[in-house]
């Protein structure tokens, strides 16, 4: 069919995926075990498999959408703002939280990759699992790893981060707003920071903060030690 060679077929298609998602979602009363963009991939990957459609086929008109991230990452400074006097008073304190939170992700990833597989080109594109994509996959291909997997792997570990991070808090206590926005801004990127935004204008904030911080301390620090 023609319609499937289309680049804004699957850009609408895309869309209407994800919105499908928020609908379930909404209608399920926000179970957290099922984000709206882990429905959106799903059925994604469904039509894309059924379909036949090749990855190249599909980004003709998925990297509309892809071009939109930057803008939408920086939208993100609206919570930022409000909530920017409370942050001034413990930028000391969220900057430790926050370069320790990048460390350990760095450091976690490499090792276990490493030990576990030992593939030099796989453990390079683990590294920027815990950021944005648009910038995982910059500095992943400055790098030299694999940039469809390293999106793959931001996508995987923000869904992770948005199901898990809130409840392990709470189990462990540990459950202050604050401390929710910024785990999963440093852990779940932009993934965990829509779940944050669910959660409070203090997480939000804190998350938005932390999810832009991760990602330049990544794109600094990934370069130079690596």
């Amino acid at each position: 069919m023609m319609l499937l060679q289309t680049p804004l077929f699957w850009a609408f298609l895309t869309i209407a995926a994800f919105i499908a998602g928020q609908q379930l979602y909404l209608k399920l009363h926000k179970p957290i075990f099922l984000p709206p963009i882990l429905t959106a991939i799903l059925l994604l990957v469904g039509a894309l498999a059924i379909t036949a459609t090749p990855y190249v086929t599909y980004m003709q008109g998925g990297r509309f959408l892809h071009e939109l991230l930057g803008p939408l990452i920086v939208m993100l400074a609206v919570p930022l703002y409000q909530q920017f006097h409370t942050l001034r008073r413990q930028w000391l304190r969220i900057s430790l939280a926050i370069s320790a939170g990048s460390l350990t992700t760095i450091a976690a990833a490499w090792w276990l990759t490493d030990w576990l597989l030992n593939d030099d080109v796989l453990a390079t594109t683990m590294l920027a699992k815990s950021i944005t994509t648009p910038v995982a996959v910059a500095v992943t291909q400055q790098l030299g790893g694999n940039t469809a997997l390293a999106a793959s792997f931001v996508i995987v570990t923000g869904i992770l981060g948005a199901v898990m991070i809130a409840p392990m808090l709470k189990l462990m206590k540990l459950d202050q707003p604050e401390t929710v926005g910024l785990t999963l801004g440093t852990c779940g990127h932009a993934i965990g920071t829509a779940r944050a935004l669910e959660l409070g204008p203090v997480q939000s904030a804190y998350a938005a903060t932390a999810m832009t911080l991760t990602a330049t301390l990544h794109a600094i620090l990934l370069p130079w030690l690596f």
